[in-house]
């Protein structure tokens, strides 16, 4: 066994032969369901009073999480979401990037689907999940400076997500700010669609619609090249498609 191989076994847990890049994409239906469950969490927290406009990015985070984990998974109030089909909804648990060289990264949410099959899946679990990053954009916080370069770029330099081909931007919209004239212009920039290595600029995702309200933005996505190298031999990281869900909070 060469220093690679003890590497990877110590770093990962497991031998680098027992796993496999990319993860089994998630697909769309679990990411439209993800969807439908943070527009019914928000729609609990704008019926229970819960200020939005007045709360930092922690402070929605956080009531979010938990209409989320203590009461639409436990109870099953969105249909498909429930304890049986997704595991614990975590906030801000510690993961390493993609060469184990940031040891305390700290994604916003975490999805992760169940999996109660006899033979374990060749993939690594703590790295298995629908990765959120949570970001408001309003008149202090710009959707290139804040949601761009602070936020969609950890997924872009291998920070989260980087075992998967999916992962989810959550902007917590204020002052009118919405995804085709604030995002698309941000990420039309030159200097910063190189950084983001953007393939694709925000589309609307089939199937999805705003809500009647206004309150939620039709879902968007985005494709972008990543340019790190999985470990233990597993060759160049593929594309990452980025999903764009967009909230009024204010």
């Amino acid at each position: 066994m060469n220093r690679t191989q003890v590497d990877g076994f110590f770093t990962h847990g497991i031998r680098p032969e027992s796993y496999r890049l990319p993860h089994p994409r998630l697909g769309l239906p679990v990411i439209l369901l993800v969807r439908r469950v943070l527009v019914r969490a928000f729609e609990i927290l704008l019926e229970g009073g819960c200020s939005l406009a007045t709360q930092d990015e922690d402070g929605v985070t956080l009531a979010l999480r938990n209409v989320i984990e203590n009461d639409l998974r436990l109870n099953g109030r969105v249909p498909g979401f429930n304890r049986h089909t997704f595991d614990f909804v975590s906030r801000q648990a510690q993961v390493e990037n993609f060469d184990s060289s940031k040891r305390g990264k700290a994604p916003d949410l975490c999805f992760r689907l169940r999996n109660d099959e006899e033979e374990p899946r060749p993939v690594l679990s703590v790295h298995d999940a629908l990765f959120v990053e949570c970001k408001p954009v309003d008149t202090t916080h710009a959707a290139g400076g804040a949601y761009c370069d602070k936020g969609l770029c950890r997924f872009i330099e291998g920070d989260y997500a980087w075992a998967m081909e999916e992962a989810m931007m959550l902007g917590y919209a204020r002052a009118n700010r919405s995804i085709a004239k604030h995002l698309i212009p941000a990420m039309r920039e030159s200097q910063r669609l190189e950084a983001l290595q953007t393939i694709e600029l925000p589309r609307p995702v089939p199937l999805t619609e705003a809500t009647k309200e206004q309150e939620t933005e039709t879902l968007h996505v985005s494709r972008h090249r990543r340019g790190f190298t999985w470990p233990d031999g597993k060759g160049r990281a593929t594309d990452l498609w980025i999903y764009h869900s967009w909230h009024r909070c204010d």
